[in-house]
């Protein structure tokens, strides 16, 4: 046996154990004799053996360039504890990424706002295709955080409570069914004009940054992300979660005895792998409509946000993204890391970690946001 590979051969057993040091090809040579009567020759055999590399170990880590206009942490990750509800995010570069030490072209951000009582959860991931895209995906992040700040503490957030309690007393009393599309219809709008226009004015935030660079080369297209914008909020009669959602990734209601709202729908291109991003297009006054979509759940569910870096390898599919059961195992997992517990220590921090989990094929930005 090769003093190299780091086997044991038991011959009463018959059995090669052990787990080889490096991998390559070896020659495993044998000496043995046929069965029959003793003294028969000893003959040899040559058996060759092909140990390949752990994957996981030929990933190379390289910093990005801090030097760049647009430079940002490699992770990023972060907690509130707003009492009644916890919101925890993390965000990682990918291992394609890290390994030819390109930037995370993911981001997030998260804010409670105890003025009104709301909490927010916005996620963008940025195209791997597009040059500024990790600034694209900062811009929607921090410019729909500031609107929904300025909206839902103000009178937009006044007049969505007016419409939220309308409508809860009306499904409590299971009047008609028109009175109920009415009250339905009259607080989705006010959810328009307030998480649906986040998108607007993060999309304006863009089109200043492009300008601001004065560079003729520099288009939107530069910066191109998708946008998971969500915030919720706890009332008497239940938990009302709302989102504006383009491109791939998901946002999901989830609770344990309901199973998952889905908040959208998955952007599919013309080819595989591609997607929509936020864009003038998308925040036409029909487009943001459509994609402004909300749930009033029981107080026992959570709202999740991720990046298709999360949801391809979990989901598989976008038909098992609207599955309980494989939501199930994701929250399960969740749990697992000890980043939902009521008391645990550094949550962000679990939940960075458990961004680096194995799969095949998968090695895209990561980033996911809780509220729960």
């Amino acid at each position: 046996m090769p003093t190299t590979l780091d086997l044991h051969a038991d011959l009463a057993s018959g059995a090669i154990s052990g787990t080889p040091a490096l991998p390559g090809d070896y020659d495993i040579e044998l000496a043995y004799r046929l069965d029959g009567p003793p003294g028969g020759a000893e003959r040899r055999a040559s058996v060759k053996l092909l140990v390949n590399a752990d994957p996981r170990s030929m990933w190379q880590n390289l910093p990005s360039k801090r030097d760049d206009v647009y430079w940002k942490p490699d992770e990023d990750s972060g907690f509130i504890d707003a009492g009644a509800l916890k919101l925890v995010a993390a965000s990682k570069r990918g291992r394609s990424h890290a390994h030819v030490g390109s930037f995370r072209d993911d981001d997030f951000s998260l804010a409670h706002l105890p003025q009104s009582g709301w909490h927010v959860a916005v996620v963008a991931d940025g195209a791997g295709s597009a040059k500024f895209s990790r600034r694209g995906a900062q811009l929607i992040c921090a410019e729909a955080l500031q609107h929904l700040q300025r909206t839902l503490d103000g009178a937009e957030g006044q007049a969505i409570d007016q419409a939220a309690q309308a409508y809860g007393a009306l499904l409590a009393q299971a009047p008609d069914d028109a009175t109920k599309e009415l009250a339905r219809q009259t607080l989705h709008g006010k959810l328009f004009v307030t998480v649906g226009h986040a998108a607007y004015y993060a999309v304006k935030a863009i089109v200043r940054e492009v300008a601001a660079q004065g560079d003729p080369q520099t288009s939107y297209k530069d910066y191109s992300s998708t946008a998971l914008i969500a915030a919720c909020k706890r009332y008497p009669f239940g938990t009302l979660h709302v989102a504006y959602w383009v491109g791939d990734g998901a946002v999901g209601v989830y609770s344990k005895r309901d199973g998952v709202t889905l908040l959208g729908e998955v952007d599919s291109g013309e080819y595989s792998g591609q997607t929509r991003f936020l864009d003038p297009g998308e925040v036409s006054q029909e487009a943001l409509l459509r994609r402004t979509r909300f749930a009033l759940t029981d107080t026992d569910s959570a709202l999740v946000l991720m990046s298709d870096g999360v949801s391809d390898p979990k989901f598989e599919t976008d038909a098992r993204l609207a599955r309980a059961a494989v939501w199930d195992e994701l929250w399960q997992e969740l749990e697992q890391t000890g980043a939902l517990a009521a008391d645990a220590a550094a949550p962000q921090q679990q939940l960075l970690d458990w961004l680096d989990f194995w799969s095949a094929g998968n090695h895209d930005d990561r980033t996911i946001a809780i509220i729960h």
